[in-house]
């Protein structure tokens, strides 16, 4: 429940990005009683997500770790954009991952992440690509990313 999850009151609007859905978005705004209500009624580990903040304190959540208990992540991804988390399942040097490592397997071409407290895009494309520079190759650990597929493919962290 996106209310367990997000308990900042500071949190007013949460977005994430589904092209599944028709128009994609899914959203969920905080209400005057307190509560975030919307499309967007989940939060998992399947999707990046937009948090909108009144403030620049950090958001800490208890997610539980990856146990034997349960199988490793997969995110089923559309051809187009998607936004997508950078899930941890084994530990990455300087928590980032290298973009095509974490994108093995999949027909991408370009993706971008966002940083919040520049409000720039950053470019990643795959290291084959060499039609224009590449700020960064690496993927930060719990942050999203839009990524385009070429074609429909599952991710695998």
């Amino acid at each position: 429940d996106i209310n367990t999850v997000i308990t900042v009151a500071q949190v007013d609007t949460v977005l994430t990005y589904d092209p599944t859905v028709p128009g994609g978005w899914l959203t969920a705004v905080r209400g005057t009683d307190g509560n975030l209500t919307g499309t967007l009624t989940t939060i998992d580990a399947q999707r990046g997500y937009w948090i909108h903040t009144s403030n620049d304190d950090p958001i800490k959540t208890d997610i539980p770790a990856f146990s034997v208990q349960s199988t490793p992540p997969e995110i089923a991804l559309v051809a187009g954009w998607n936004l997508v988390p950078v899930v941890e399942v084994v530990a990455y040097t300087d928590d980032t991952v290298d973009a095509d490592t974490y994108f093995t397997g999949l027909t991408w071409s370009k993706a971008y992440g966002f940083d919040t407290a520049t409000d720039v895009y950053t470019e990643v494309l795959p290291t084959d690509d060499v039609t224009s520079p590449v700020t960064t190759d690496d993927l930060s650990v719990g942050k999203g990313y839009w990524v385009f597929l070429g074609k429909a493919g599952t991710l695998i962290p």
